[in-house]
């Protein structure tokens, strides 16, 4: 699919999945279209979690309870860690976080499968703890997003989007 082919027909998938599992190929496109991803000063501070254990899957969709979560072949677990740069004492965690969700939405568009960019529902501090526990994650990390990743039972068109004139001027205001 061409690149403006897909970040034109990307959209939040909020739906159940079929039962169709993604290949290891396929995972590790995705995987490396996050590694891929620009980072600030060359510091990793997003690391990520891949699951295709169904049980696993089930222990998650019973906490997260979203049609996606619950019926999905595949999730992806995104993680940040404070690594500050030496060189210039700054750190750039959600940007990097960011690049890298984006690059892992569009690569799963390119290949056929929907997801959403989920992490509202982990500020509840109690489904956290319990994410945490089950996928046993070190303290020094943070969950920052759960993505439910597969074919949509039911595939949707994605929503208009803003016209360049609405949020562009150029040269100046």
């Amino acid at each position: 699919m061409d690149f403006f082919d897909v970040v034109n027909t990307r959209y939040s998938y909020r739906g159940a999945f079929d039962n169709k599992k993604l290949t290891q190929e396929e995972i590790n496109k995705i995987l490396n279209s996050a590694i891929a991803a620009p980072i600030a000063m060359r510091v990793h501070s997003t690391s990520y979690i891949a699951i295709t254990d169904e049980k696993i899957i089930k222990d998650l969709g019973n906490i997260i309870n979203t049609n996606g979560t619950k019926t999905a072949p595949f999730l992806l677990v995104l993680l940040t860690e404070d690594k500050t740069s030496n060189t210039r004492g700054m750190n750039f965690i959600s940007e990097n976080y960011a690049a890298a969700c984006e690059n892992i939405l569009l690569s799963v568009t390119a290949l056929g499968y929907a997801t959403v960019w989920t992490d509202g529902f982990l500020r509840n501090k109690i489904a956290n703890d319990k994410i945490r526990e089950i996928l046993n994650v070190p303290s020094s990390k943070t969950i920052r997003a759960v993505l439910a990743i597969g074919k949509p039972l039911n595939p949707e068109m994605p929503k208009e989007k803003a016209k360049i004139e609405e949020l562009v001027v150029f040269n100046k205001f």
